[in-house]
C-alpha cells in the first residue's frame, strides 16, 4: 500500500494549493477518493477473474436435490433467489452464507420466478450433524485445504484428484461430499491421485451442526462485457457486505466467525495460495478490507478526517487544529497498539 500526506493536511501552509486551503467539499472528495479506488480496484479484479474463468455462478436454481426442500413444494427450477430474510442475495455463495448464519430454522425466500415475477415463500431448513473436513473442490479436484482442519491434518493437498472414498467410485463430487457429510466422527479413506502416485488418506470428518440447502445453480459462460460488469458488481457488493458484517461482529464482540490478521498473517495467507486466481481473489479482498477499515470514523484514518470535515461543513467553521491533532494522536496510538497486538498474535500462531 501507499501513504500520501498532502501539504497542509497536518500542518500550516500558505500555499493556496495546500489541502487545508481548499474548500471543505473538495477536501471531502479527496478523503473519499482512496476508499473509492480500493473498491474500484477490487471490481476490476473481479471483471478480470470472470473473463479468465469464463463463467459465473448465479443464484438461479437449475436442480433441487434435497428432499426436505422438494417436499415443501415452494421452490422450482428456474427460480432466482433474490432475497432471504430481507437480505439481498448477490450470488450462490451469499445463499449459503445467509442460511448458515441465521439462528432460526424458518426462512423467508423472495424469488423471481421463470416469468419474471417476484414471490415470497416460507421454508424450514433445520440444522443437522454433518461431517466436515475443511476442503473445497473444483469437480473432483481439491481446490483448497483450510489449515488446521481435518483434511489438512490428514495430508490432503490442493490439486489432489479424488478417485474414491472407502473404496467406492462416484461420478460427481457432490456424491463424494455426501459421503463425507454422512460420516461425522467416523474414519473414512479418501483415495487420491497426486502427480503419478495413488494414495490412501485416512480422515476423520469433524462433526459440525450445519444447514444443508442442496441445489444446483445456473452457470453463465461467454459473458458480454456488460454482463461481466454486472456480476463483478455483485461480487464486490457481496464482499463489501461481508467486510462490514465482520467489522460489526468485532465491535459487538461476536468473533466466532471473524479472524483478524496483520501483515505477518496476511503474508502467510498469500504465500499459501496454490493458484494465481486465489492470489487475485485475496488481493481484491485485501483492497476492499483496506477501503472499509480506512473509512471507519477513527481519528488518524481517512474516516476520522471525514468526520471532522463534515463537522466543519455543518458548523461552517473548522474544528481547531489543536483539538483535531489531539484526537488524531489518540487514534493513531490506539491503531499502533492494535497493530502490535495483532502482529504478536500472528507470530505466536506461527510458532
Amino acid at each position: 500500500g501507499g501513504f500520501v500526506q498532502l501539504e497542509g493536511e497536518d500542518e500550516e501552509s500558505n500555499d493556496p494549493r495546500s489541502f487545508m486551503n481548499k474548500p471543505a467539499w473538495q477536501r471531502l472528495l479527496v478523503l473519499l477518493a482512496g476508499v473509492t479506488i480500493n473498491i474500484l480496484f477490487a471490481l476490476i479484479i473481479y471483471i478480470a477473474i470472470n473473463m479468465n474463468i469464463n463463467g459465473y455462478i448465479t443464484s438461479r436454481i437449475t436442480n433441487i436435490k434435497q428432499e426436505e426442500i422438494i417436499s415443501q413444494s415452494v421452490l422450482e427450477v428456474g427460480d432466482e433467489i433474490y432475497k432471504i430474510n430481507n437480505q439481498r442475495v448477490y450470488n450462490a455463495s451469499d445463499v449459503s452464507r445467509i442460511i448458515s448464519a441465521e439462528k432460526s430454522d424458518e426462512f423467508e425466500f423472495e424469488i423471481i420466478n421463470s416469468k419474471g415475477e417476484k414471490e415470497k415463500h416460507k421454508i424450514n431448513i433445520p440444522t443437522k450433524e454433518l461431517g466436515y473436513i475443511g476442503v473445497s473442490f473444483t469437480e473432483n479436484i481439491v481446490y483448497s485445504v483450510l489449515e488446521g482442519d481435518p483434511g489438512y491434518n490428514a495430508g490432503l493437498k490442493a490439486n489432489d484428484e479424488i478417485l474414491a472414498i472407502n473404496g467406492l467410485n462416484k461420478d460427481t463430487i457432490d456424491e463424494y461430499l455426501t459421503m463425507i457429510q454422512e460420516n461425522p466422527n467416523k474414519e473414512i479413506v479418501i483415495t487420491v491421485k497426486r502427480e503419478n502416485q495413488v494414495l490412501d488418506i485416512k480422515v476423520i470428518p469433524e462433526a459440525v451442526e450445519r444447514r444443508i440447502f442442496n441445489v444446483d445453480y445456473e452457470i453463465l459462460t461467454d459473458l458480454s462485457f456488460f454482463d461481466n460488469l454486472h456480476y463483478a458488481l455483485n461480487e464486490t457488493c457481496y464482499y463489501l457486505r461481508a467486510n462490514i458484517i465482520g467489522i460489526g461482529e468485532l465491535i459487538t464482540g461476536n468473533t466466532e466467525n471473524v479472524e483478524v490478521q496483520g501483515i505477518v498473517g496476511i503474508s502467510k495467507q498469500i504465500s499459501s495460495t496454490e493458484r494465481a486466481i486465489e492470489f487475485f481473489y485475496m488481493m481484491s479482498a485485501i483492497s476492499l478490507s483496506l477501503g472499509i477499515m480506512n473509512l471507519l470514523p477513527i481519528p488518524g484514518l481517512d474516516g476520522g478526517k471525514v468526520i471532522f470535515t463534515l463537522i466543519e461543513i455543518i458548523r461552517r467553521k473548522p474544528v481547531s487544529r489543536e483539538v483535531e491533532g489531539t484526537f488524531t494522536l489518540i487514534g493513531f496510538a490506539a491503531l499502533l497498539l492494535l497493530m502490535i497486538i495483532v502482529t504478536v498474535g500472528d507470530i505466536t500462531s506461527l510458532l
